[in-house]
């Protein structure tokens, strides 16, 4: 599967777990440039703006997928949403034979996601996740 498939398929399945919230999530473009995929969206929330809901850069040489963006509005934190993304990326990732790695991320969201069993890598602030991680 080259790049431009490898896209397809990450935004289609993106796309597809998303649509229950686009009535609040308005706004969503998927941009797809190179070797990245970014999702932006808007709420009706003016304070917020425009975010990256999530943004994944694809590595073909060494067959690894990293997600370097999970920004959720307010009305999707606490729901195990972005966990959900996460998992819509990771069986995209193993169906493809790549591996799924985290960075940068928040103190508390890497202590969190080390609880859930992703496994730490040797460059910092930066996790792997693997089946067992715990996604749900």
């Amino acid at each position: 599967m080259n790049l431009n498939q490898i896209k397809e398929l990450l935004v289609a399945r993106i796309t597809y777990y998303l649509e229950p919230f686009l009535e609040k999530l308005h706004d969503v473009s998927i941009e797809n440039e190179g070797n990245k995929i970014k999702v932006v969206g808007a709420t009706d929330d003016p304070s917020s703006g425009r975010f990256v809901l999530i943004r994944v850069f694809i590595s073909e040489e060494s067959r690894k997928m990293y997600i370097s963006n999970i920004n959720l509005p307010d009305f999707m934190r606490h729901q195990g949403i972005g966990r959900k993304l996460i998992k819509v990326v990771y069986k995209a990732a193993t169906e493809l034979r790549y591996e799924l790695l985290i960075t940068p991320m928040t103190k508390s969201f890497y202590e969190s996601m080390r609880k859930r069993g992703a496994l730490e890598c040797e460059k910092p602030h930066m996790l792997k996740i693997v089946d067992s991680t715990v996604l749900d």
